[in-house]
């Protein structure tokens, strides 16, 4: 039927693929270059084979260099599995110093690094990132795997994906066109088996690898029904899609349908332009200077081969077909006689060279590579604070990349993990206070207080010194030298505040940390102590001084009190 839901969901299938055939040329070009694992980019290279060498057109591999050196580079300094790269914070600032909200998060942390840890999250962000710092778009769709209980990260090739975004810019609607082979279709449908086309079920049987092409569509649902259990009533509706349909049912195209909270797929973009929907990348940026470099490196290597003997030759037309022009080739002629001669090209090469290499800094300095080899191509030996100040300052540069890293991708993969390990019930429960404050906010009509993400890997490390630890220190400096004179401005100062501020700015462990209520009680016996040993120090240089006095003390005096307790 023309209006059943499988023909909307096609139709909208072929707008999306002519926004993104504008982006083809473009992509390709920096496949081919930077990334040629993604060389297989256009929609139309789907069906090539897969085992092809791949990076026949580049001459140069700095592109692909540096985009390894910011790969790796950005993995470890921002979600490392030996890291400790995320924090969570309430919304509400009352509530996040409440010591047992406090305790809750950390124990809630140490149960969202449990469900990384048993995922393959770490394992694959290597080609996530390489996707955003060579394509510009790069996609990860997280699921569950029910038999291990565990969450499952892919990253989703660029030439499957198709989006689209909302009035705000946010990416709202993902089309993925792939292929499964009849055996995979008959396990990822195995309770939508009568809604298989008879032709993947029948190659399940007899040409199992036999591949068939299926679309999975997510969008906003605005057929939602609310206070409704129902998966296909959530949020996020989900579409598979058959593109050879089941002609025996009704709208046969359509394989399962279902609906998510959140968006599965987090669709990452490097860097965006207002006007347009797919992402930019180092690699497009730096384009024209990546194309020039692979020119100049093709003709370097063809004057390589010139001065080592394979360029052209002046010979005598009489040994036409009697030459010998190669390593220790004899070419035999009379005295007096012509003779084979080198033809000077004139090419300077070490000229080329140096045009050359300036290139290479600048493709390497799009990538910030300098950022991530701070000590290997230190010019001299630097000092652990020469190193952090450097870092910190070089951090500035790639604060864009970072925020739409944590904002796009991050953020939507932690909340998908976050919601499959809460369904499994592998998440700590919430203290009563947190619980009433979210009822109480709830019947006033307010948004209650949520889990905010704070990323706290060495890079976003390397930011806070620079922007919040910073300040502090010098402010510090600056009043210690006033109090020199005016010693009264150190009362401007809250210690305590000043404390959390510089504990918290370092990310400092909470299961440490005096809560405010041991505060009380350390600061109450520190007192009494102090106090105790006051009295001590008061009595003894009493009993050091009395017997220098003379006479007999009067009765009730305190001279005989302190008599009587020195025993004399």
């Amino acid at each position: 039927m023309a209006d059943s839901l499988g023909a909307r969901l096609k139709l909208r299938m072929k707008m999306l693929e002519e926004v993104k055939r504008q982006y083809e040329d473009r992509d390709y070009d920096i496949a081919r270059y930077v990334n040629p694992r993604r060389e297989l980019l256009r929609d139309s290279q789907r069906y090539d084979d897969k085992g092809e060498t791949r990076g026949k057109m580049a001459y140069s591999g700095v592109p692909n260099s540096a985009l390894g050196t910011w790969v790796d580079g950005m993995q470890g300094h921002m979600v490392s599995k030996s890291l400790t790269w995320f924090k969570s914070v309430l919304g509400d600032h009352v509530l996040n110093r409440v010591d047992d909200v406090q305790f809750y998060l950390q124990e809630y942390d140490e149960a969202m690094y449990g469900e990384f840890n048993r995922s393959n999250f770490y394992a694959i962000l290597g080609e996530w990132f390489r996707d955003a710092g060579s394509i510009g778009t790069a996609t990860l769709f997280t699921e569950e795997d029910l038999g291990r209980q565990v969450a499952v990260h892919i990253p989703i090739h660029p030439r499957e994906i198709f989006i689209s975004e909302d009035r705000y810019g946010e990416v709202d609607t993902v089309f993925r066109k792939f292929f499964l082979t009849a055996k995979q279709a008959v396990q990822v449908f195995k309770e939508q088996l009568d809604r298989l086309g008879r032709t993947i079920i029948e190659n399940a049987e007899k040409h199992p690898e036999k591949r068939h092409e299926f679309i999975h569509a997510t969008f906003p649902n605005d057929d939602r029904m609310f206070g409704s259990i129902l998966s296909i009533h959530k949020p996020i509706a989900s579409v598979y899609l058959q593109m050879d349909g089941n002609k025996e049912i009704e709208d046969g195209d359509v394989v399962k349908r279902s609906g998510f909270d959140n968006n599965p797929y987090a669709v990452w973009r490097l860097r965006k332009n207002s006007d347009e929907i797919y992402g930019y990348s180092a690699a497009a940026d730096a384009m024209v200077e990546i194309k020039k470099l692979n020119q100049m490196s093709k003709t370097l290597l063809t004057t390589a081969h010139m001065a080592s003997g394979q360029g052209p030759w002046n010979v005598p037309e009489q040994m036409r077909g009697n030459t010998r022009i190669f390593p220790g080739g004899h070419n035999y002629f009379e005295k007096g006689g012509d003779t084979i001669s080198a033809i000077n090209t004139g090419i300077n090469y070490p000229i080329a060279i140096d045009r050359e290499e300036k290139i290479q800094r600048i493709i390497e300095d799009k990538y910030r590579v300098e950022f991530f080899l701070i000590l290997a191509r230190a010019e001299r030996e630097m000092t652990a604070t020469e190193i952090m100040e450097r870092q910190s300052e070089k951090s500035v540069l790639l604060g864009p990349q970072v925020d739409r890293l944590e904002r796009e991708g991050l953020s939507k993969v932690f909340e998908q993990v976050s919601e499959i390990a809460d369904k499994a019930n592998r998440l700590p429960e919430p203290p009563q206070i947190l619980i009433d404050a979210v009822e109480q906010a709830k019947a006033e009509g307010r948004n209650p207080a949520t889990i905010d993400i704070r990323f706290i890997g060495p890079l976003a490390q390397a930011q806070r010194r620079l922007f919040q630890m910073q300040p502090v220190k010098n402010g510090i400096n600056e009043l210690a030298q006033a109090a020199v004179v005016f010693p009264k401005v150190l009362d401007r100062v809250d210690p305590d505040r000043l404390a959390e501020r510089i504990l918290d700015s370092t990310n400092f462990p909470q299961d440490v940390m005096r809560t405010d209520a041991e505060l009380a009680e350390f600061r109450e016996q520190e007192a009494l102590e102090m106090q105790q040993t006051q009295a001590m120090a008061a009595m003894q240089a009493g009993a050091d001084a009395y017997p220098k006095l003379t006479g007999a003390p009067e009765s009730g005096s305190p001279a005989e009190a302190l008599q009587e307790t020195v025993g004399a």
